[in-house]
């Protein structure tokens, strides 16, 4: 929703002291927040330095991030991050999770079939606008490496087609906008409230540069160098060049502060604050909870859920302490490597020239002069390098797949001698088996976000949309929906978690099915429209002949569904006679009740032409087969 600052007078008659107090207020409230939840956002700033490969760095006795500098000049300091490829193949695992959100009907009735159907082209048209694989995406990074992300779904008003203008300034039908939001910008009212439900007011704070709130709000307040991730204006942690840090310049901190209804508020409140300026005080203007009450914007996303925490925990907390291990066992044993290699000299004090000796060592046809009657320079002797440096990187290797869950079958050494298909498919799904339960909450996720979407569409469509939408053969098809198709949103996930039930499973199943002769009709053979429902599930919808001919004849049945209950209608040379027949009874029996007399009548008849049609050809078919 476009924001716009009410006069004085709008703000219930305050005045300039009305608004000064709104603004001190909703600051003061974010600083109390940003203070209570500095533990968690300097984690968060550790997960995301160990990622990105700065993993010499810790977090102080006074909550400062700081790196760690090396005992001694000569110790090495290599990162050898497995940090990231673990978050990475839990990323490519979780894009998988790709779930077919339905929408149950009310009841049988065929308007309240068809009105379902049009909410589910609702958000698969959404998902599409608002490039749902890529916000999807972005937010499941923030949720892998700081335990917690956010979806924030908006109603643009200035989206969609455009309508017209009025009073010079253009008219949009408006559409949907889905946001990823980070954990940094998050504020509850209370930490321990385990759900977004649970929450009586949150804040969306985040560093905004001052041309874009003086573009949308139409207010100017003053830029100063904002930290995007500590949200301060004079970034106080101490930090060296390698730790991740992100400044903007001229640029302020944007406060927004959705509050629940309340008895004194009963459509609950939003405000918006910049610098000392108030750019929005309002109704909370979203009716997107249960049954119509209005509520926050957001659907919360956690890796792996904490308990009795606002915030989720991360794989890579779990990591670091086996990372900072492996990271010095690695670097110990380069340095012992080098011992060997390069070698110690013990020499005689005063024997030769050190500094000469320092700089070339014992090059090969190096003349080395040293004093009369002393000792000449020789290697020290070094033991070979004990075993306990192997046995100790094996250990942490195994930790790094025990605490994460993510193994490589293929490389792992136990695995090797596996040649059985069926073992090793077992094997893999042992290995996703610790992750279904973050793919589940993805689910979820997704399935709140629709909800919010059809809630939205339901509060703001004002009569006909228009949705494009492709089919399965990539032909785009134009459907219409108004504020009926959005009522209901009752959600549900068709299909089962993609880690647990894979798309080869799924495949492997439907030949199963094939096999067994389940799919057939009574004749013992199968429907042209269940073969084309078979070959897309399969993959293969390409080589379907009818080339998706049975779906046309399903759709151009329901669309006659409702002439021929008002005035009748002939059938067409062109009609699939069995699929049509289907088709009305499945109509007649939904709308029974509901139908007249004479409605029963013509629909009766329509069906009777089908059948007397169907049963010449049968009969002609018999008789040139004799």
């Amino acid at each position: 929703m476009n924001e716009e600052a009410k006069t004085p007078e709008e703000n219930e008659g305050y005045g300039e002291e009305f608004i000064e107090r709104i603004v001190s207020e909703t600051v003061s409230d974010f600083k109390k927040r940003q203070a209570e939840r500095v533990k968690y956002e300097r984690q968060w700033l550790l997960n995301v330095n160990f990622f990105n490969g700065n993993q010499y760095c810790d977090v102080n006795a006074k909550g400062e991030i700081v790196e760690k500098d090396n005992e001694f000049f000569w110790q090495r300091k290599d990162v050898f991050n497995h940090i990231a490829p673990i978050i990475e193949t839990r990323l490519a695992k979780f894009s998988r999770v790709k779930p077919d959100i339905c929408v149950r009907a009310r009841s049988t009735d065929d308007d309240d079939v068809m009105n379902a159907n049009l909410a589910e082209k609702l958000i698969e048209s959404a998902f599409k606008k608002c490039d749902m694989p890529e916000v999807s995406s972005r937010v499941n990074t923030w949720s892998e490496i700081c335990g917690t992300a956010f979806y924030k779904i908006l109603w643009n008003n200035k989206g969609g087609r455009k309508l017209g203008a009025y009073n010079g300034e253009e008219v949009f039908e408006g559409e949907v906008e889905i946001l990823p939001v980070s954990p940094f910008e998050i504020f509850p009212d209370s930490l321990f409230s385990e759900s977004i439900e649970d929450c009586a007011s949150i804040i969306h704070a985040k560093a905004v540069p001052i041309e874009v709130i003086k573009e949308k709000y139409g207010v100017t307040v003053s830029g100063e160098n904002v930290d995007v991730y500590g949200l301060s204006l004079k970034d106080g942690v101490k930090r060296s060049d390698k730790t991740v840090k992100n400044t903007i310049e001229n640029a302020a901190i944007l406060i927004e502060k959705y509050e629940k209804p309340t008895k004194r508020y009963p459509l609950g409140r939003m405000i918006t604050v910049a610098g000392d300026k108030l750019l929005f005080y309002g109704d909370l203007p979203y009716e997107n909870g249960e049954n119509g009450t209005r509520s926050f914007p957001f659907v919360k996303q956690e890796s792996l859920k904490g308990a009795g925490c606002f915030f989720g925990n991360s794989v890579i907390e779990r990591l670091i302490p086996v990372q900072k291990s492996y990271n010095a066992v690695k670097n110990r044993k380069h340095e012992f490597l080098n011992r060997l290699s390069t070698g110690i000299m013990t020499v005689e004090d005063g024997a030769c020239d050190l500094d000469d000796l320092s700089e070339d060592g014992l090059a090969p046809g190096k003349v080395l002069v040293y004093r009369q009657g002393a000792k000449a320079p020789e290697m020290m002797e070094n033991a070979p390098m004990p075993p306990d440096f192997n046995e100790e990187e094996d250990k942490l290797l195994q930790e790094f797949v025990t605490i994460s869950g993510v193994a490589d079958v293929s490389s792992s050494k136990e695995n090797a001698r596996l040649s059985s298909g069926s073992a090793l498919r077992l094997l893999i799904e042992q290995d996703n088996e610790r992750l279904t339960v973050t793919a589940e909450i993805i689910r979820k996720s997704l399935l709140g976000v629709a909800k919010k979407i059809l809630r939205l569409y339901r509060q703001f469509v004002r009569g006909i949309k228009a949705i494009s939408i492709e089919d399965d053969f990539s032909r785009s098809k134009v459907y219409y929906a108004d504020q009926n198709a959005a009522a209901n949103d009752d959600v549900y996930l068709e299909s089962e978690n993609e880690l647990t039930y894979t798309p080869e499973q799924k495949r492997e199943k439907v030949l199963k099915l094939y096999e067994s002769g389940v799919l057939n009709a009574e004749d013992g053979k199968m429907k042209l429209s269940v073969k084309e429902k078979v070959l897309s599930l399969l993959g293969y919808k390409d080589l379907d002949s009818q080339n998706g001919v049975s779906r046309l004849h399903e759709e151009k049945a329901q669309s006659e569904n409702e002439k021929i209950r008002k005035f009748g209608l002939d059938i067409e040379e062109i009609d699939d006679d069995a699929i049509h027949i289907d088709e009305h009874t499945r109509y007649v029996l939904s709308e029974y009740d509901e139908l007249k007399d004479d409605e029963k009548t013509r629909l009766f008849e329509h069906i009777k032409k089908h059948k007397e049609r169907l049963k010449d050809k049968k009969s002609e078919n018999v008789s040139e087969q004799k």
